[in-house]
């Protein structure tokens, strides 16, 4: 199914290229880490943040999408009001 073209906010474009940026960048700092020319923290710090700016950017263009599609992502489990 080809996806549905959604306007973006501008905070998600920062967002995704910042995880993008840090996807590339990341085994660098880790081959520069093993070297110890960087420390182990910063390698540490940047793929935690690189995944988590990821995880964020996913969920967010996933719920645009579902949106759009018209499904409610929010509702696509009964609560439990709802269960017979």
């Amino acid at each position: 199914m080809p996806s549905t073209p959604v306007p973006r906010p501008p905070w998600l474009k920062v967002t995704s290229l910042l995880a993008i940026t840090g996807v590339v960048v990341w085994p660098v700092l880790a081959m520069l880490g093993l070297l110890g020319a960087v420390p182990a923290q910063v390698v540490l710090n940047v793929g935690i943040v690189t995944a988590a700016l990821a995880y964020l950017s996913i969920r967010r263009i996933k719920q645009d999408r579902a949106i759009a599609l018209g499904d409610h992502p929010d509702q696509s489990e009964p609560s439990p009001d709802e269960t017979p």
